[in-house]
């Protein structure tokens, strides 16, 4: 069993790292270990392969089972829509909700060194409050959880089966100010909790994210707020129909997100 009270020296310079973290035993104070390490969450190489097979690396490390999960979600959708594809199994099993069955786990899901990047660009304060609305196993709140201890992670995911992995996963490293929680974001009964942070994707129909934009707009009435944008969709609706989300980039121009800023006076 590899024993990590000298991994402050490790370096994590290649996927074969990572790999050979893999490969080992680790006992959970290894992994918890780990999770409190920048280079942990950081990509090797800046390319969108490595970005992703980085991912694969740490959900694996972490103790995930997202393959697991997503298998049983296939083979149940199937009894429904047995000739269909990620494109129609989510809403055969979910009451019309597209919740992306079937496709490809790390399209699925954000990579941690994306994340990471968008936590640093953030420069969060001790305590600021952030929520993922559609944050499938939850990415945001490992990297959350690991490295701003004083900050707190919501994530809303439709999926029950992907909330309880995410949630186990918390569990086991001891993040208890990261949460997911089981919500239709669609439902018109939902209301969106006062966060300092909104991370958001483009999901859904024009209408869904026209009525989150406008509970965003009703909170940054009263307090200062940032929307992470990851979508094109999204970011052209804002663009044209919110002015007062202002797009504000801190460092190089990023090509997989935004960061809006809400500018009401």
């Amino acid at each position: 069993m590899l024993q990590l009270e000298l991994f402050p020296r490790m370096e994590l310079n290649s996927l074969s790292d990572f790999q050979r973290l893999e490969n080992n035993r680790l006992s959970l104070e290894d992994r918890r270990r780990l999770s409190h390490h920048l280079s942990f969450f950081q990509t090797p190489k800046p390319s969108d392969v490595i970005r992703r097979q980085h991912s694969h690396l740490v959900d694996k490390i972490l103790g995930f089972r997202i393959r697991y999960v997503e298998e049983m979600l296939v083979a149940e959708a199937r009894g429904f829509d047995p000739d269909g594809s990620h494109e129609t199994w989510g809403p055969a099993l979910h009451q019309g909700v597209q919740t992306w069955v079937g496709l490809d786990i790390q399209t699925l899901q954000t990579p941690y060194s994306e994340c990471l990047r968008i936590l640093q660009l953030l420069k969060l304060k001790p305590y600021q409050h952030i929520v993922d609305l559609g944050a499938a196993y939850g990415r945001m709140g490992i990297v959350v959880g690991g490295l701003y201890l004083k900050n707190s992670f919501t994530g809303f995911e439709y999926v029950k089966a992907r909330v309880d992995e995410g949630n186990r996963i918390y569990h086991e490293l001891g993040f208890s100010r990261s949460e997911l929680i089981e919500k239709d974001l669609f439902h018109s009964s939902f209301e969106l909790p006062e966060a300092d942070i909104y991370f958001l994707y483009d999901y859904g129909q024009v209408e869904h994210i026209e009525r989150t934009l406008k509970q965003i707009e009703k909170i940054a009435l009263k307090r200062p707020v940032k929307v992470v944008v990851r979508g094109k969709f999204t970011r052209r609706i804002i663009n044209n129909r919110y002015p007062w989300l202002e797009l504000r980039y801190e460092g190089k121009l990023e090509e997989e997100f935004c960061i809006f800023t809400a500018y009401i006076v």
